[in-house]
């Protein structure tokens, strides 16, 4: 009998990660690449054909089978019928791309589709930092900003299956009122993070900076700047602290909110930010209610960036769940 190994992909606004995982979480082969830029959202479809056709020749050569695809797309998914409904900023065009249709047909087996950052707490959930915990609030920070909810150990989406949408909480910065309101992710995602730095890097670049880009700001990626951050240098702690701020005051009341027992943070700018996290947790014990953070635990995600497609790879049982809630 042929072993069942479970496929995932994880569109993200950068990099597609995709895999085939075993039923414990333990990840059999893993991949990526980079999300098409500017060519539109069928050259995007496409791309997402081409690795579940390769994660379907993966499973052969592994003599394994595979039942379904599981994908974890940007902005508001309808579960039900698999169609982006809305809030993708990042992907111009993707809204109303009926996902799961066209790639059952592409593929000939069943998809499975929900918000990418359902998908990752999914995997936070059942197989990494949140195991323990049946109330979490889940962010992913990356190109955007993406949050899952879990609620009594069920992701909860909300009435039209937008919530946990973190990124697009309005904010209005003090120290730059001329920017007048913002969404939380045009200033705490590593684009807004790296678009302010460079900015103030135009003027003249310290020593570290270049180092590590060799003069050349085109140079600079969230991961340089991290580095960055690790030696000390000014400018670079600076441009971390302020965004870990405001999102430690935005994640301050959804914890009086919902009352969590967990925030998990993760994504590229997460996981590469040690002082990133100990500020928002900082934030957050100082500014949330004594009776909220008592028992409250906030702490980086353990799945790294296979969460997305791991927790992809596990929607044919969550979605026969909601089916029968």
């Amino acid at each position: 009998m042929s072993e069942k190994l479970l496929a995932g992909i994880d569109i993200g606004g950068t990099i597609i990660k995709y895999g085939l995982v075993q039923n414990n979480g333990q990840v059999r082969i893993k991949r990526q690449v980079p999300t098409p830029q500017d060519a539109g959202p069928e050259s995007l479809f496409d791309t997402i054909v081409t690795c579940g056709e390769q994660l379907l020749l993966a499973a052969d050569e592994e003599e394994a089978e595979v039942d379904y695809l599981g994908v974890g797309s940007p902005g508001t998914v309808d579960i039900i019928t698999g169609v982006v409904m809305g809030a993708c900023p990042n992907i111009p065009g993707w809204v109303g791309m009926h996902l799961r249709d066209r790639l059952a047909q592409k593929l000939n087996l069943p998809v499975y589709v929900d918000n990418d950052a359902n998908c990752a707490a999914i995997a936070e959930h059942q197989f990494g930092a949140g195991v323990e915990s049946s109330h979490i609030i889940c962010l992913t920070i990356g190109t955007g900003i993406g949050g899952g909810l879990i609620i009594n150990d069920e992701i909860y989406r909300g009435s039209g299956f937008s919530a946990g949408e973190v990124g697009h909480i309005k904010i209005f910065d003090p120290d730059d009122p001329e920017k007048g309101t913002l969404n939380l992710e045009q200033v705490v995602s590593s684009r807004a993070i790296l678009a302010n730095l460079k900015e103030k890097l135009k003027s003249g670049m310290s020593p570290v900076f270049e180092g590590l880009t060799g003069g050349n700001l085109d140079n600079l990626g969230i991961r340089k700047v991290f580095s960055a951050v690790k030696k000390g240098e000014t400018q670079a702690v600076a441009a971390v602290t302020k965004p870990a701020i405001i999102l430690g005051r935005v994640l301050a009341g959804m914890v009086n909110t919902l009352n969590p027992e967990m925030v998990i943070l993760g994504g590229g700018v997460a996981e590469g930010g040690k002082l990133f996290v100990e500020i928002v947790k900082k934030t957050i014990f100082a500014e949330a209610l004594p009776s909220v953070i008592e028992d409250l635990a906030v702490v980086p995600a353990r799945m790294g960036n296979s969460a997305g497609f791991i927790g992809a790879a596990m929607l044919r049982g969550i979605y026969e769940e909601a089916k029968d809630n």
